[in-house]
């Protein structure tokens, strides 16, 4: 075989690998089942399979312990095909769909079922399904008697992961809803929580509500994910996390008088009724940190790791380089501040310089911050440095923990002074340099000038206290407006509301450009909401329609101008959760949030 066959057939049997594990790496093989049943519920368990190519062969069922098979499996298929920029594909998916019943309380985990797709076997996931004897869920259910019974079922619930904390230590709050049987189609007046006495970090917040199933108090609820945040204790006590609130808009079915007949079910007319919902406060229980914190303590509060070292072992004199430190791990690593490090006499130091990769979820931050100590060493030698220590709490131990990089060394070379010397960017130092002429000589022929006139007798000695008078007189009186008006709090948000409101209407025009839809109504309502909060010097808990109309009566505007200001209200909180209704109506809604403002500007 010549080279140039060899090198052919290496190529081919190459490219045959990859594309084999492309391939592999497309395909799946996954299990769908609602986590929440009742019991004698009946359910489906469907096994899906997605691949790109191969055959789907050799199934093997799981095992149903505790279970009752009513009936399959069931098998179907279909393919979707897809192009992209030129790049086609075709995607194939093989389902196999169970019948089944839970007999009795308690969870019951779904082995995992198997299945061959070209020469690779794959595995299901398994899956724990709960039954409860609470009813089942059925969202949109119209019953006789559903107007008087409408939103009886719906919950606001505000969980947080721990009750007990110390300062610093991550808190997770859940904010969800739970409904049962009524049919939600939109929501209004939102209010989330305010958390006082924390730092706080949004987590969740989708922007497209899903229900999922929920066992609560032994009943089965169809539970979504409204908002979830990270808290941080900044203070010590009892803090209290403020109620949230929401208006659920429910359709329910008008009923007749009169007798009903086997027509009503398809000529029923519906109405949307109100229903407010809000959670109950939660309080969490914050203990200040031990006392007796080591110096290196920086705030850490949680589970970390620190690794220290230059960026080479040896350099030169008048080179620049840096010692980087970077601390990894869990916890409130967002508020962890920068520790301290010596360095010798001989290094000339700069600016630290702090870059993060942190996420933040379900769990708390997690990620790594790296800290950069630029320095120039401007002599030779062997230099050892001392170790970098970083002191944090460790929550489960309930103590200080001190991590140290140990020793480190630098071995700095003969190195040549110049100009050209690397200095870190945005910073500018130069060491003393001698002019070689700092002293002059001193000149032995003396120079006589004629005597003027003396200074206390010149009438600048008289305009100059005067003006320093008028100066100091002019300049009092400024400071004690300017003081004046930013102690006006209120005034100065009075003052801001449109500059605010024009610069959230700027964004929001931008999202309309685009076609954003979700996130075109999310600014326009933070941009009306903010105006009036600002122009009515109103603190965003008493914005209620109520209050905003007799605050804009008691301007003099017209009721006419309120309407529209709650008309266009209610429509970006409908937006939020429905779906696009075109850009027509986001250019109309717009136009109409300039309008109310300008009315309420004149």
């Amino acid at each position: 075989m010549s080279i140039g066959q060899f090198r052919k057939t290496t190529a081919a049997a190459v490219m045959a690998v990859l594309c084999s594990l492309t391939a592999a790496a497309q395909n799946s093989f996954t299990v769908d089942a609602p986590a929440v049943v009742s019991t004698d519920e009946i359910f489906r368990v469907v096994f899906t399979a997605s691949y790109e190519g191969g055959k789907v062969s050799d199934f093997t069922p799981p095992s149903f312990e505790g279970l009752e098979v009513l009936a399959g499996p069931v098998s179907s298929t279909s393919t979707s095909f897809q192009s992209i920029n030129g790049q086609s594909s075709t995607t194939h998916t093989h389902s196999y769909t169970y019948t089944v019943r839970a007999l009795q309380e308690g969870k019951v985990t779904i082995a995992p079922a198997s299945v061959r797709i070209g020469r690779e076997t794959y595995s299901s996931e398994p899956r724990t399904v709960e039954a409860v004897k609470g009813a089942v869920p059925d969202q949109g259910s119209s019953a006789s008697g559903q107007t008087q019974r409408a939103g009886d079922d719906l919950m606001l619930r505000m969980t947080v992961s721990k009750t007990r904390a110390v300062v610093g230590e991550p808190v997770i709050v859940t904010l969800k809803l739970y409904v049962q049987s009524s049919a939600i189609s939109g929501f209004e007046d939102v209010r989330f929580p305010t958390f006082d006495g924390f730092w706080s970090q949004e987590i969740d917040a989708p922007q497209n509500i899903q229900f999922v199933r929920e066992n609560y108090n032994g009943q089965v609820y169809n539970a979504a994910l409204l908002r979830r945040y990270m808290l941080l204790p900044q203070q010590t006590g009892t803090l209290t996390v403020d109620p949230a609130e929401l208006v659920c808009l429910l359709q329910v079915r008008a009923e007749s008088a009169g007798p009903r007949s086997i027509f009503d079910d398809f000529f029923s007319s519906y109405q949307t009724i109100r229903k407010r919902v809000a959670s109950d406060p939660v309080t969490v229980s914050v203990s200040a940190l031990p006392a007796g914190a080591p110096a290196s303590f920086t705030g850490g509060v949680g589970s970390f790791r620190l690794v220290a070292g230059f960026d080479r072992d040896s350099v030169a004199a008048h080179e620049a380089t840096a010692l980087k430190v970077v601390i990894s791990g869990t916890g409130n690593i967002n508020l962890v501040d920068v520790p301290g490090v010596r360095l010798p006499s001989d290094f000339e130091a700069y600016d630290v310089r702090k870059t993060d990769d942190i996420t933040t979820g379900a769990s708390g931050s997690t990620g790594t911050l790296t800290f950069e100590y630029p320095f120039i060493p401007r002599a030779p030698g062997v230099f050892d440095i001392d170790p970098v220590e970083f002191t944090y709490y460790d929550i489960e131990a309930g103590r200080y923990r001190t991590l140290s990089s140990g020793p480190l060394r630098l071995k700095v070379g003969e190195g040549t002074r110049t100009d050209a010397a690397v200095i870190p960017s945005g910073v500018s130092k130069r060491s003393v340099e001698s002019l070689g002429e700092d002293i002059r000589f001193i000149s032995t022929v003396p120079r006589l000038k004629k005597a003027g006139r003396m200074m206390v007798s010149s009438p600048a000695m008289l305009i100059v206290p005067i003006v320093i008078v008028l100066a100091t007189v002019a300049v009092w009186i400024l400071l004690s407006r300017s003081i004046a008006r930013r102690s006006d709090v209120a005034g100065t948000r009075n003052r801001k509301a449109l500059k605010v409101a024009r610069a959230r209407l700027k964004n929001a025009s931008a999202f309309l450009r685009q076609g954003l839809y979700s996130a075109f109504y999310e600014e326009l309502h933070k941009a009306l909401h903010g105006y009036i909060s600002d122009k009515l010097m109103l603190p965003v808990a008493d914005l209620t329609r109520e209050r905003i109309g007799e605050e804009l009566r008691a301007r003099g505007k017209d009721e006419a101008v309120i309407e529209e200001l709650n008309g266009i209200l209610d429509a970006c909180e409908y937006a939020r959760y429905a779906p696009s209704s075109g850009s027509e109506a986001m250019e109309n809604h717009y136009q109409q949030a300039v309008k109310v403002i300008s009315e309420i500007e004149s």
